[in-house]
């Protein structure tokens, strides 16, 4: 998997315009929202690559927890919080990326992860499927 051809893709696609769009309702200029989002589903496609069992990984832990009760907790029921964990597991992993790759802190990076992880998710099933 070629991860700067999927970049390009998810830059381009319509999964990515509305990532840029969330990342701007957070006052983040259209410069750096491409940047961070280069990042960030870099980070995401790294992730899905290293691991053989998908995109949760072998140990997807405390995020995959947390996003699922917090899905029960809110009444989504249990197969939209089944989704919302392993999104929490990308996020997490993303947050991780955007910190150590950028020098975002964790709360910046927690909150960037959290605005473009569900469309990087999307657009990697897509594409990936």
């Amino acid at each position: 998997m070629d991860t700067t051809q999927l970049v390009s893709e998810f830059l381009a696609s319509n999964h990515g315009a509305q990532a840029l769009q969330a990342l701007g309702t957070q006052g983040v200029s259209d410069a750096d929202a491409r940047d961070l989002l280069s990042h960030a589903t870099g980070a995401a496609v790294d992730h899905v690559e290293s691991q053989n069992t998908g995109m949760m990984g072998d140990h997807p832990g405390k995020s995959f927890l947390a996003a699922f009760a917090a899905g029960l907790v809110h009444g989504d029921g249990f197969f939209k919080s089944l989704v919302d964990g392993g999104e929490g597991v990308m996020a997490g992993r993303v947050a991780e990326a955007l910190g150590v790759r950028v020098g975002l802190d964790p709360a910046t990076a927690s909150s960037i992860a959290a605005a473009a992880t569900p469309y990087i998710v999307g657009f990697l099933k897509q594409r990936l499927s």
